[in-house]
This record gives structure tokens, C-alpha cells and sequence, in this order.
């Protein structure tokens, strides 16, 4: 995996650098703007980059995003990447440390968790892509772990703040809003301050524009490979898509209701990356800490056994499968729970 970014780069940080660049050259305006990249793409060639026609050169995350990679364009892009792939490798270093500690994994079992982590599939994948799904994953991972102790303000924007993948964090709100009601008030409440000041950054063209490159060839890259029920039409048909849509939904709607916090913060995440448009190997880092979240022993096995090495396919059939069954698991757990003796019963 790692020969491949010696050979072929961060596939996916030229999008995050050249919409620093584009931020920090006063044209945030412009970031969805296809002509806006060509003289920077121009220039890395220049500067001998192996650019492909099919890479992803193009920034489609949330505006204000890009702001926080102008740092990033302080130097060459090839220094750039070294730092990102830098960075990334630090990121997995508090992961693999720091999750079993914030959701107490026992001890006699937390070596091999870090083990696991370490290995773990989707987290070497955001390195190797140059990712933002690492930091996405330490900063849910982290608000929830706090939320555990009662605290609701600081996790809730933290998990607002996290808001460039909307699409992968949405439903939380949902999955606490019945019982944690002010935690997800302050996820709501930062999560739209930040995507309306993206709005407003790039007007209702820069948001046509957007939409635009999200279903472009550029953006919406092989999605039979991808880890969703999009993924699960292409290869089966429609009436499965349509069969593993109605479960999802069911079974969210079940776990929300009825379960406890761990279990609806598993099914809304699941929920998400199943229903998602675009969700690819990295976005399954959050499986990570649906893992940490199981209520049963078999979501640590189920998540962090290291199948997908042995896995000779590029899909993502498998993860589909697992994240479905654990979340038919949740939903059925919830329909099939002991129900407390009426009186005289």
C-alpha cells in the first residue's frame, strides 16, 4: 500500500491542496469552478507531477474546509504531500492509542485492539489517499467518548464542526436528538453555521457548480466499488438495493427509538454510510469506532478482524454486508429484548 504512494502519489490530497490554494489566493468563490484549476493544475505539471486525466484534482468538500489547508500551500506540493502523509501517520498513531482508552476497551483484550487498529484496512487507505477521514474519525471518536462522561455542549459542536462530510455524520442528530436532545441541538446548531458560511462563500452558481463536479467522472469514481446500497443495485439489481433500503431505514427507525445512546449512534452512522451516495474504503474508518461503541463483543471481531487482506476483489461487497447484518443485529436486539412483567403477569 504504501509503494503506491511512492509510485503514484496521494491520489486524493491534490484536491485538498489546490483548494487551499485557490482559498488562500482570495478565489474561495471560485473553488467549484472547473477553469479556476486549470493554470494550478498547468503549473504541477510544470513542476513534473504525473497528473492523470481521471485524477481527482477538483475540491468538493463544504467551502469552509479549504481554509484549513492553506497551510499546506506554504510549500511545493510534493513537501505538501510529505507533510499530509506525515500528518495522517500521526493521526492513525492517536487512533490506534487513544480510541481504546476513550470508550474503555478492557484490558486484556486491548493489545490486540491496537493490533487491529493499526492494520485496519480503511485507516492505512485515508493515508494512503491522502484522506481527511482520519481526523473526521478522531474528532467523532472523541466527542463521543466525552459524551459519555454527560457533557453535551462541547461534544455536540465538536461533532458540528465535523460537518465537511455531512453525508457520513448527518443522522447523528437523529440518533441523539430523543435522548441527548441538547447535544444534538449544538451539533445542528454548529453544523449549520458552518455549511451556511459555505453557502455563502460560493453563492447559489458556486452550489450549482458543486453539484455539478459531485456527479462528474472526476468525483463519482467507480461507484460499483463502492461500500453501499448504490454499490449493492449495480451488482445485484434493484429489488436488492430496494430490500437493503427498507432494512436500513426499519432498522434505524427501531434502534433510535428504543435502544440506548451506543446503539442509535451506531445505527445512524452505518445508516449513513450505507445510504450515502459516495462512500469509499477511507469513509469506513468510522466503522472504527462503531466498533469501540458495540454493545457486543462480535462488532470489535465483525469490524476490526482483518479480512479485507485476504479479500482478492476490489470491491466493497463484504463491509456492505457486515454493516447491514450488524445493523439488522441492532434492530432485531431491540425488537427481541426482554420486556419487563406487567403486574399480576
Amino acid at each position: 500500500m504504501f509503494q503506491r504512494v511512492q509510485q503514484r502519489g496521494q491520489h486524493d490530497f491534490m484536491a485538498f491542496y489546490l483548494g487551499g490554494r485557490l482559498a488562500a489566493s482570495g478565489q474561495i468563490a471560485h473553488i467549484y469552478e472547473v477553469a479556476a484549476y486549470q493554470p494550478l493544475i498547468a503549473q504541477l505539471r510544470n513542476e513534473g507531477e504525473r497528473m492523470s486525466p481521471f485524477d481527482a484534482h477538483y475540491f468538493i468538500r463544504p467551502a469552509f474546509e479549504a481554509f484549513f489547508y492553506i497551510p499546506f500551500t506554504w510549500f511545493s506540493y510534493r513537501q505538501a504531500s510529505t507533510l499530509a502523509l506525515m500528518g495522517n501517520l500521526g493521526l492513525l498513531g492517536i487512533l490506534v492509542w487513544k480510541l481504546p482508552i476513550w470508550f474503555g476497551v478492557p484490558w486484556p483484550i486491548r493489545p490486540a485492539v491496537r493490533i487491529a487498529l493499526a492494520v485496519f484496512y480503511p485507516f492505512l487507505w485515508s493515508v494512503v489517499l491522502g484522506q481527511d477521514t482520519l481526523l473526521l474519525t478522531l474528532l467523532v471518536g472523541y466527542a463521543l467518548s466525552r459524551s459519555k462522561r454527560g457533557s453535551d455542549r462541547g461534544p455536540g459542536v465538536i461533532l458540528g464542526l465535523s460537518s465537511w462530510k455531512p453525508n457520513l455524520t448527518g443522522l447523528l442528530p437523529v440518533a441523539l436528538f430523543a435522548r441527548r436532545r441538547e447535544m444534538a441541538l449544538y451539533d445542528l446548531a454548529a453544523g449549520a453555521v458552518v455549511l451556511t458560511l459555505s453557502l455563502g462563500l460560493v453563492g447559489v452558481q458556486g452550489f450549482r457548480q458543486w453539484v455539478q463536479l459531485v456527479q462528474a467522472p472526476s468525483s463519482d469514481i467507480t461507484p460499483s466499488l463502492m461500500g453501499n446500497i448504490r454499490a449493492l443495485n449495480i451488482h445485484f439489481g434493484l429489488l436488492c438495493a430496494i430490500i437493503a433500503l427498507a432494512l436500513t431505514i426499519v432498522c434505524l427507525y427501531i434502534v433510535v427509538r428504543q435502544g440506548f445512546i451506543p446503539d442509535a449512534v451506531s445505527a445512524s452512522l452505518l445508516a449513513a454510510l450505507l445510504i450515502s451516495p459516495h462512500t469509499y474504503w477511507q469513509d469506513y474508518s468510522l466503522a472504527a469506532v462503531i466498533a469501540m461503541l458495540g454493545t457486543s463483543p462480535a462488532a470489535l471481531v465483525a469490524f476490526l478482524l482483518p479480512w479485507p487482506y485476504l479479500y482478492n476483489r476490489k470491491d466493497e461487497l463484504p463491509m456492505i454486508l457486515i454493516s447491514l447484518s450488524y445493523l439488522v443485529f441492532l434492530g432485531a436486539k431491540q425488537v427481541f429484548k426482554a420486556q419487563p412483567d406487567l403486574p399480576g403477569g
